[in-house]
């Protein structure tokens, strides 16, 4: 096949409509693509201004465009960053994209249009737009709604420290000053509002420290993992050896983090590792961690061989005051929630795999670089 075989094929078999115009504005040829584009016959469109198929609104203005182009014609994207519209026989819009290549021939110029139409292209990236913008939105409201609920989780908890220590205070007076004075029964409800008075302290302690993950940070910055889990051991000395728990740990990388909240995150789970062992057997926790598979983070295990849970639970249990096993274990259900709070706020998150009575694996997804992803942090609360 000859060159000008291949032209024709090309011009006669291409997806894309092309024209071609000659100095004076006027088609001189077009596709068969472009012929179904804008619902013409060629012998309809041949001789016609190119303005003919665009939109009244902007087909006056065209002219000059064309007049400028010729001038100084050069292959180049029309409207780049610009919404740009044509018009079918029957007066209906749509968006296109458009190229031009200038050509001379005989010392006349002539101009091809490369047309592409971009309706169902373009009606995706408006959605796409429209639902960032909602997202946006949504997302502002998520940063103040959280900020709200963490102002008032702390202003609350910190307000109700005061009656309850009062509570408390005057029932440590009259369990010792007056206690003999009072009957049996008497006795026994003193020793159950004390004992309630502790349990709501456990529970305002800990709903402050949940709050202050998000309002108390301080500056991130380089943490030895391994330095980090011997400190955490060394405060949990008397926990593990009272349950005669045994610490396996594999060598840990050093992160970008908050020290304190990295600190609290370990001692959380080792804690809860300990909590829910099995009675009758050696408690036996294993730390170890693996690159994830997403780029950029760090995943740390924290293996026991507890009691385990069943895993239609594993969403729950990170639900704050949140207990599968009710008033059984000490604690007010929320020290998994502060470290699931915590991982993202690093960029990660913590996520565990069970089976009820073989042990439990928690898995926490951390940033390599945290303090550099804190974007991470739009919808953690």
């Amino acid at each position: 096949m000859e060159g000008k075989e291949v032209v024709e094929a090309l011009f006669l078999h291409a997806t894309e409509g092309i024209l071609v115009t000659n100095g004076k504005g006027e088609i001189i040829r077009i596709n068969p693509s472009a012929e179904k584009m804008f619902g013409y016959e060629k012998d309809e469109l041949v001789g016609q201004k190119i303005e003919v198929l665009l939109p009244k609104r902007i087909a006056h203005a065209h002219v000059a465009h064309r007049d400028d182009f010729n001038k100084n014609p050069y292959p180049r994207s029309m409207g780049a960053g610009m919404d740009l519209f044509a018009k079918r026989k029957d007066d209906s819009e749509f968006s296109v994209e458009i190229s031009l290549s200038p050509y001379t021939k005989n010392g006349e110029p002539f101009v091809i249009a490369f047309i592409i139409d971009i309706t169902i292209r373009k009606s995706i990236e408006d959605s796409i737009k429209k639902k960032k913008e909602e997202l946006e939105i949504l997302t502002e409201h998520l940063k103040a709604s959280n900020k709200e609920l963490e102002n008032f989780a702390y202003i609350s908890s910190h307000d109700l420290q005061e009656p309850l220590r009062k509570i408390q205070s005057f029932g440590d007076r009259l369990k010792t000053v007056e206690r003999e004075h009072l009957s049996d029964q008497g006795k026994d409800y003193l020793d159950r509002i004390l004992n309630a008075a502790s349990r709501m302290q456990t529970l305002i302690n800990d709903l402050l420290a949940f709050s202050r993950v998000s309002t108390r940070t301080q500056e991130y910055s380089p943490v030895n993992l391994n330095r980090l889990l011997e400190e955490v051991l060394s405060d949990l000395e008397v926990t593990v050896e009272k349950a005669g728990a045994q610490i396996k740990a594999e060598p840990l990388p050093t992160i970008v983090a908050e020290p304190t909240q990295m600190r609290q995150l370990f001692q959380n789970l080792i804690s809860n590792a300990i909590k829910f062992r099995k009675p009758d057997v050696p408690c036996v926790i294993k730390i170890y961690s693996k690159p994830s598979i997403i780029p950029n983070l760090i995943d740390i295990f924290f293996e026991d061989n507890g009691i385990g849970f069943d895993e239609k639970y594993v969403d729950k249990i990170f639900n704050i005051f949140q207990r599968l096993e009710g008033q059984k274990y000490e604690g007010s259900g929320i020290g998994l929630a502060i470290c699931r709070k915590i991982a993202m706020k690093h960029g990660g998150n913590v996520t565990a795999q069970s089976t009820l009575g073989k042990g439990s694996v928690f898995i926490v997804s951390l940033s390599l670089e945290a303090g550099k992803h804190e974007v991470h942090e739009i919808m953690n609360s």
